[in-house]
């Protein structure tokens, strides 16, 4: 059994909300079968083992990396990385939300990503049990393995 994961990095964005109590991070998708692809093995993420980290990047940029851990994923082992949004307007906002309480993660597809009207949900809420945010030096530390990986896949 591999415990490699699949990345998956071809969304638009972030969007943040708040809804029952919680700060939500929306993965915004142009793409509406690439969404309700990754929904399908999303929903099937397990509430206990659903990690997001956030990488700070030291030129004024983050990284987003959310996956459920590989050695219990009954499913395909996906995972959600996207670099290159900056460190301004939302997610300075989101920021102290987000270390107060871990959010809730959802996919969303987007017609129009200009257009808020055209956004829907396309996944459930998902609790990440770890949301952890980290500097682009603690890539180093093994804890964060996959992380690393995950920012390999891309390069």
């Amino acid at each position: 059994m591999s415990f490699e994961i699949e990345w998956h990095g071809n969304f638009y964005g972030i969007s943040w909300a708040y809804e029952k109590d919680r700060l939500v991070v929306s993965i915004v998708f142009e793409d509406k079968k690439e969404s309700v692809d990754l929904t399908t093995e999303i929903d099937r993420w397990s509430d206990k083992f659903t990690r997001l980290t956030i990488i700070e990047k030291s030129n004024g940029e983050y990284a987003i990396c959310c996956y459920q851990d590989p050695q219990i994923s009954k499913g395909k082992n996906v995972g959600l990385y996207r670099s290159g949004m900056r460190q301004a307007g939302g997610y300075e906002q989101a920021k102290p939300m987000i270390e107060e309480k871990s959010p809730l993660l959802q996919i969303a597809y987007a017609a129009d990503v200009r257009d808020m009207n055209t956004y829907e949900q396309v996944s459930r809420l998902v609790p990440l049990r770890k949301c952890r945010i980290i500097s682009e030096n603690d890539l180093k530390k093994q804890e964060y393995y996959y992380e690393k990986m995950a920012v390999n896949s891309q390069s």
